[in-house]
């Protein structure tokens, strides 16, 4: 049997919990997951104005981001071709030059090498300057969403998402006008290692009351209001978890139990209910009922969302240690005072010491220390949660579908990071088959349009 066959054992629900610690493997995976996958990067309203910048990382690979002036998005590594220095070193601003701090070698906003001191006298006037302009990367778009791919061969951003698309726009997309990110971004560094950060969301809806219980108690104390996750819930039935390509979607159909924890939910339950027709316009029934709804979910590898709660990226740093990039986002016609409450709430739940990151990240850096030593390592973990109940024909929802409190999603994941483990390139990762478009039509309609 394959080392990674017996790592993960997706079919038995079992992942051996070398994986969280190995710095053999740790390596392999800046290769083969990190070096092809589709990365994200930034979203259109942090860089409204032309020369707007951001740096950022794919992997542990320093990236800059940058506004066009022709309005496109461009990427590059973060680093000076002349000695492979870091280059910028602000963390966003707005410039039309980057000069390097080490031998002066300045950029234009779109790359070109433009400027080298000494150039005439020292270089004879022989460098060929158009051969050393900075290094791009691949970059597309999905709903004001940008991702950056180091593989040319990878296959298009469309069909990394996939039909999980479709689950992306009750978040990104759920009225015309879209979405916007608040608020700046949060930074903290978690000693443990980048999966175990990216379960915690991805799939993980099962920890809530018992890792975050009394917050619960405190948050929605004299409020008759269920979260949806709750054991005999009133939404059963109404729960989904689905996973496509390694992505996953965890949520209720309630429309409202995102606010349940809010300080008041009245104002938000308003312009909720006052927006669901439009809702409904945009996303089609039953899609519309996310939209209010608990969610928790995200993209393989490392772009994670609780829409109300917190949307993050995770950078590895490491074998046992990694960073997590925060940000608030809101529906661009939120009024304003809501869009002023949402930013304080985010930061006071699942900011860098909010009510519920700090029980997270307590627990998942435990989960690190006890691997610190040989015997933990050698044991598998238990993702076995409604193995053999999911469905993969369900008429309305795509992918493979469980009730929400299930480890559907932990599989799927950790089934993509084998098939990324094992192969020598695209050509070997497979690929969901679709049942829509791209924009999200479904293709039995479409063929008949």
């Amino acid at each position: 049997m394959d080392k990674l066959d017996d790592l993960v054992r997706a079919d038995e629900g079992l992942v051996r919990r070398e994986i969280f610690a190995d710095p053999a493997l740790y390596r392999q995976e800046l290769e083969r997951i990190f070096d092809r996958s589709w990365l994200f990067l930034a979203h259109d309203t942090q860089l409204p104005n032309p020369g707007d910048f951001l740096t950022t990382f794919m992997g542990e690979d320093p990236v800059l981001v940058i506004r066009q002036v022709d309005g496109s998005v461009a990427a590059f590594l973060n680093v000076c071709t002349h000695r492979g220095t870091l280059l910028c070193l602000a963390e966003e601003g707005n410039a039309k030059h980057f000069t390097c701090t080490y031998h002066g070698w300045t950029f234009g906003a779109d790359g070109a090498l433009v400027d080298v001191p000494r150039e005439g006298d020292a270089y004879y006037g022989e460098l060929d300057k158009a051969s050393w302009g900075l290094k791009s990367i691949r970059v597309e778009s999905y709903k004001g969403l940008y991702f950056g791919n180091f593989d040319p061969a990878a296959p298009t951003l469309s069909d990394f998402l996939g039909d999980f698309a479709w689950y992306l726009d009750a978040v990104f997309d759920p009225q015309p006008g879209g979405v916007e990110f608040l608020g700046g971004t949060m930074r903290m560094t978690l000693r443990c290692n980048w999966k175990i950060a990216a379960e915690n969301i991805i799939s993980d809806t099962y920890h809530v009351l018992a890792a975050h219980g009394l917050s619960v108690q405190i948050c929605s104390a004299g409020r008759d209001m269920q979260i949806g996750v709750e054991e005999g819930s009133d939404l059963q039935g109404q729960t989904l978890s689905a996973t496509v390509n390694g992505h996953g979607w965890n949520a209720n159909l309630d429309g409202q139990g995102q606010y349940s924890l809010f300080y008041d939910p009245e104002p938000w339950l308003k312009f909720a209910n006052a927006s669901r027709p439009r809702y409904i316009e945009h996303l089609g029934e039953p899609r519309a009922w996310f939209v209010g709804s608990s969610i928790d979910g995200g993209l393989f590898p490392t772009f994670m969302f609780v829409p109300g709660f917190t949307f993050r990226i995770i950078h590895p740093k490491g074998p046992d240690e990694c960073e997590l990039w925060m940000w608030t986002v809101v529906e661009k016609n939120l009024p304003d005072e809501l869009k002023r409450e949402m930013v304080r709430f985010n930061a006071r739940m699942l900011g860098t010491s909010g009510m519920f990151e700090t029980d997270d990240c307590n627990n998942m850096e435990n989960m690190s220390k006890a691997l610190r030593g040989v015997a933990n390592r050698k044991f598998d973990s238990h993702y076995a949660m409604g193995l053999g109940h999911e469905r993969h024909d369900d008429p309305t929802f795509p992918g493979r579908v469980d009730q929400r409190i299930s480890d559907n999603c932990f599989r799927g994941f950790y089934q993509r990071w084998q098939e990324f483990m094992r192969a020598e390139s695209w050509a070997q990762i497979p690929l969901a088959p679709r049942r829509f478009t791209g924009d999200n039509t479904p293709l039995r309609e479409a063929s008949h349009g």
